[in-house]
């Protein structure tokens, strides 16, 4: 009896030693890669930051690297946060093809669309869609009720959208989801978006969380076109929402701000952020453990592309003629300037270029047959200049980088007043807009509502109460600009404003402008002024007067 309990306890051991070392071998740790880009805005090649230093990004440096890394990892995924297709001459000129073409060939793993994707319409993105070889992930992009001209497009656009996908990588299965921004409604007309809706985040999460985890996914990660705010998430950015509500979340990649998060904690997530127009390429390493069935260990960084990392000859030679048509194009001259169209004191102060963009965009409108009395447009490129000599295409592009479209409303000079004041309550930002065709005065320091403290005629007389005037805006500011302009988004989309929208882009009449006059001379008219009344009557009150 004692025998056979000692054979039996024996093999019993035997039995827990094979577990045992099966165990051991089928436990591992499993290291994975994620390589991300985010906001290229169409940039192949290098370019400059905001501070002006040159020779900086492009993808083409991401992809000598993301060359390299997949040659020294086993395990490497590869995703792009959107902002892709717009923003650089060459995007533009092939109707955002190149990128396309460019993430194809560099074979990312997803691409989840952002804001801009929408700039140029539904139809041109839809083609972009059916050239992708890659999923396109955009959870929170939804149809809505499509009517009979859009239904088509929005089915094509849909038919090439994922919530999600599941990669497995070295047995692991890494979930990624793609969320856009939901803000995207307040900065496009609706006639770019039309059929389309874009639901809120941490709602579109919530259905799809558990969704993956039923499917098996081990790692999550999302990949979304919104960025972390330190004071708190707006109509734009939900990741604070997202972190809290979601702390199943591995991974955070984002995007969108246009800011460089090597590495940052948002709740239990890992949040990287690599910067704007391929300035940074962003990296995770996540080690995850078969055993305990989660993540071990995660890091990230973003890495500097300078001029210390060459150029990815083959993504080169591949988008050559593509570069080499936006290169001829660009260099194209189109006239000259008779002096330098400066910004000093921009956007506050009246400056030549505000003019230049003023004048082309009524011309313009005239030629259509509207002529308009007054146009409200800011500077959009705060360190753009054109010099005295020969303008190019080029010289335009800087001054004007995106296509705005215009859009023209009639307004009684009271609703004028309003929007004027709403734009005052700008001053002291980039944000401000400048006017022409009605001679203002602006007191930044008066209270809210009383900042207008002049308004007359381009002759200087009296705007009569009763009359209509024809404004024109650009489509960003009709859509309330990101919730600035709100007062001004209501009104004209009110029916007494009569909104037409125009397919004429800004940076387009400004070139149509300088080819037809040949010679343009900087000018500043004087349309608006500041009149610091507080600080007026102080001196006043000091001078003994």
């Amino acid at each position: 009896m004692q025998l056979k309990e000692a054979r039996a306890k024996g093999g019993l051991m035997v039995v827990l030693l094979l577990q045992f070392a099966c165990a051991c071998v089928l436990a591992r740790d499993v290291h994975i890669t994620i390589l991300h880009t985010c906001d290229l805005h169409g940039n192949v090649l290098p370019t400059e930051n905001y501070e002006g230093r040159t020779n900086l990004g492009g993808l083409a440096r991401c992809a000598t690297v993301i060359r390299q890394v997949r040659a020294q990892e086993k395990n490497v995924l590869l995703v792009d946060a959107g902002d892709t297709i717009q923003g650089a001459p060459v995007g533009y000129l092939t109707d955002g093809q190149v990128m396309v073409k460019a993430l194809n060939e560099l074979h990312y793993d997803a691409w989840v669309w952002g804001n801009h994707e929408f700039d140029w319409g539904m139809e041109k993105l839809a083609a972009c869609a059916e050239r992708a070889r890659m999923p396109i992930l955009n959870a929170n992009l939804q149809a809505c009720s499509p009517n009979s001209f859009t239904a088509d497009v929005v089915a094509r656009l849909l038919a090439h959208r994922q919530d999600c996908i599941i990669r497995e990588v070295d047995g692991v299965k890494v979930g990624i989801i793609g969320l856009n921004t939901p803000g995207i409604p307040n900065w496009t007309r609706p006639r770019l978006i039309e059929g389309v809706k874009f639901a809120d985040s941490v709602e579109t999460l919530r259905r799809l969380v558990p969704t993956l985890r039923q499917a098996g996914a081990q790692v999550l990660v999302l990949v979304c076109h919104q960025g972390y705010r330190e004071t708190g998430d707006d109509q734009a950015n939900h990741v604070n929402a997202i972190a809290r509500d979601f702390p199943e979340l591995d991974v955070i990649i984002g995007a969108h701000s246009h800011r460089d998060f090597p590495e940052f904690k948002v709740g239990n997530a890992l949040y990287c952020q690599a910067d704007f127009f391929g300035i940074h390429l962003g990296r995770v390493d996540l080690v995850f453990d078969t055993v305990q069935g989660r993540v071990k260990r995660s890091t990230s960084n973003t890495m500097l592309m300078d001029e210390r990392v060459p150029l990815d000859g083959a993504l080169v030679k591949s988008l050559g003629k593509e570069l080499d048509l936006a290169q001829k194009t660009l260099a194209t001259g189109i006239g000259e300037a008779r002096g330098d169209f400066g910004l000093e004191g921009a956007p506050r102060r009246e400056t030549p270029i505000h003019d230049l963009i003023f004048e082309a965009i009524a011309e313009a409108l005239q030629i259509r047959g509207v002529k308009v009395d007054a146009i409200v447009h800011g500077i959009l490129e705060q360190r753009a200049t054109i010099r005295k000599g020969s303008i190019t295409i080029g010289d335009v592009w800087r001054v004007v980088p995106y296509e705005n479209t215009i859009g023209v409303v009639q307004l009684t000079p009271a609703q004028l007043k309003d929007i004027l004041e709403e734009n005052a309550s700008a001053y002291e930002r980039r944000d401000f807009r400048g006017i022409w065709g009605v001679m203002c005065g602006v007191d930044p320091e008066a209270k809210e509502g009383m900042r207008i403290v002049s308004m007359q005629g381009a002759d200087g007389g009296v705007l009569r109460a009763d009359r209509k005037l024809a404004v024109a805006f650009n489509s960003f500011d009709l859509a309330s600009g990101g919730l600035r302009w709100k007062r001004l988004r209501g009104i004209a989309d009110s029916p007494g404003a009569e909104l037409v929208e125009y397919d004429l882009q800004t940076r387009q009449a400004v070139i149509d402008y300088v080819r037809r006059h040949g010679e343009v001379s900087p000018v500043v008219k004087g349309w608006w002024r500041t009149m610091r009344q507080r600080a007026a009557s102080s001196a006043a009150i000091a001078s003994g007067h």
